[in-house]
Formats: C-alpha cells, sequence, structure tokens
C-alpha cells in the first residue's frame, strides 16, 4: 500500500477472536445469501492512518451479497465510520478466492487479504483498490517491516461491476490473479503461518493514493458477492 505500512502494523490495537486459532482445514466456500455470522465475525476498531472506525453495523446482507458501507456519522474521534469483514477460521497455504466490486468513492479503499492477529512479525498478503484509481490495484506482501507493494494496470474500473480476485498461496510462492488471468507472482517473502482472510473498506489519510474523503459522495458500498478456499496440495 502507498503508505508503505503494513496492515498488520497499523491494526495493532484491535481485538482479535481467533485467540485459539481454529484452523480451517478443508475447502470452504461462502456464498452469502443468508448471513455472514456463521463463519466471520464484523470488526470494531481503527488504525492511525484510516479516517474512519470500523463499525459493525457498516457490514450487512443483501441480494446475496455481503455490503461494506462506509459514510459520514462521527464516531469518538473519527468522522466517518467503515467496515471489516474477517473469517473465524485461520487458513494457511491456499487458493483464497473472492467476487467483489470496489467502492467508487474518493477517499476510500477498498481490500482483500490475508493477515495474521498478534504475529511477532508482521505477517499478510494484499489487494487493494482505491476510488481515486479504479484501474489500478495495488499488491502487497508482507513477512517483517519491509513493504513489497506493487501497483498493477487492470482495463477495467473495479468499481463498476463484480470481478474474481484471487490469492495462490503456497510454501514457496504467492500468485494474484484477476479474472482467470495472472497478474503478478513472487517467490521472495513467503508468509509461513495461518492467516484470516479479511475485507474492508475504509477511509484513507492518503490523498495521494485515493483522493480526499471529504470531497466524496458518501454513503459508498462496495460488495462481496462470495468467497472460496481450495487448500494446498502437496
Amino acid at each position: 500500500m502507498r503508505f508503505r505500512y503494513p496492515l498488520a502494523l497499523i491494526f495493532f490495537s484491535l481485538s482479535c477472536k481467533t485467540q485459539n486459532e481454529l484452523r480451517q482445514k478443508g475447502p470452504f466456500e461462502e456464498n452469502f445469501l443468508n448471513d455472514y455470522h456463521k463463519n466471520w465475525y464484523a470488526e470494531n476498531h481503527t488504525f492511525e492512518n484510516n479516517l474512519a472506525h470500523f463499525s459493525e453495523n457498516n457490514v450487512n446482507t443483501a441480494n446475496g451479497n455481503v455490503v461494506l458501507a462506509l459514510n459520514s456519522n462521527k464516531h469518538h474521534e473519527k468522522n466517518y465510520t467503515a467496515a471489516e469483514l474477517r473469517t473465524k477460521k485461520m487458513f494457511l497455504y491456499g487458493r483464497f478466492e473472492a467476487k467483489l466490486k470496489a467502492a467508487d468513492a474518493l477517499g476510500c479503499i477498498t481490500a482483500f487479504f490475508l493477515y495474521r492477529p498478534n504475529a511477532t512479525h508482521n505477517t499478510e498478503i494484499d489487494f487493494e483498490i482505491s476510488g481515486k484509481f479504479p484501474k489500478v490495484i495495488t499488491l502487497n506482501h508482507w513477512v517483517d517491516r519491509r513493504s513489497h507493494d506493487k501497483e498493477i494496470a487492470l482495463n477495467f474500473d473495479a468499481t463498476q461491476d463484480f470481478h474474481t480476485y484471487v490469492i495462490d498461496w503456497k510454501p514457496n510462492s504467492i500468485v494474484w490473479e484477476v479474472d482467470g488471468k495472472v497478474i503478478h507472482h513472487t517467490a521472495t517473502a513467503i508468509p509461513e503461518k495461518p492467516m484470516q482472510v479479511i475485507f474492508n473498506l475504509w477511509a484513507t489519510k492518503s490523498v495521494s493514493w485515493a483522493g480526499s474523503v471529504k470531497n466524496a459522495k458518501l454513503p459508498t458500498f462496495a460488495y462481496v458477492n462470495s468467497f472460496k478456499y481450495t487448500p494446498y496440495k502437496r
């Protein structure tokens, strides 16, 4: 991401409901047709570079989608509220596939990523889309304090329709795919421990990355239609 700070670092103060590290051992698929509470939970926290506070009230389901909202409701020291959804279980190597539509408002980031809470070293793999540059996707991965961010041009506007985003995480490689096409791969700095799956929508302080949320038309929404996990087989 543009701040070159890992999401793992800036989430240091959040609460974690996976302290017992429940592991997903087999395939897992979610279509969000009714509710999300069985396998997921909505977070309630914030971090320094987020102009919003994540609120469980901003995570809902409608028409077979999880709807993540960002609006101008003030919450404590923050002038906006945002949304974050996490799996209750942790996942190790495998193929992580999400069908989603990003939010189109300035100042906002839509993210799909893997993250290990309370880790000694920063551990995550990211997809991020900004409201200012919806035809560019930011990729990153962390195993320490070093950022490996990379921006990839898309041949579509990610805020206009649903697209399929894949993180293919193996012991010796990470591959990022969009709509069945490989857009980036790496064999360095590969995370080795289980992580949560997270979707969120938040307001960044970085005007150069996403524009100013002060100029955004709010509320704005990101939509997650489905998620599928296929475990890695050696």
